[in-house]
């Protein structure tokens, strides 16, 4: 399957935005789009066809504390607002 860029986009967009902010991350191919994984913490972010948002340039989120058993639905500056904060807690 083809990378579709309206999907890849807003994860590109996040880890430019977390390397600014030295938060590590890893990007996986998932799908027709991204996912950025943290390896300080079990959850992730994606952006695919089949993620909320998808059509909007946000990314999905996933088993982060924000998201409170269910997925959250975020701009790439919100994600990495809130992922600079758990990270340094």
């Amino acid at each position: 399957m083809m990378i579709n860029p309206e999907y890849a986009n807003p994860i590109l967009e996040l880890a430019n935005l977390c390397t600014k902010k030295d938060i590590p991350f890893t990007l996986n191919v998932l799908w027709d789009g991204l996912q950025i994984r943290f390896p300080w913490h079990s959850g992730d972010m994606a952006c695919h066809a089949g993620t909320y948002g998808h059509t909007g340039g946000c990314v999905e989120s996933y088993k982060f504390p924000w998201d409170e058993d269910d997925v959250s639905i975020l701009e790439p500056e919100e994600a990495v607002e809130l992922l600079f904060d758990l990270y340094n807690a």
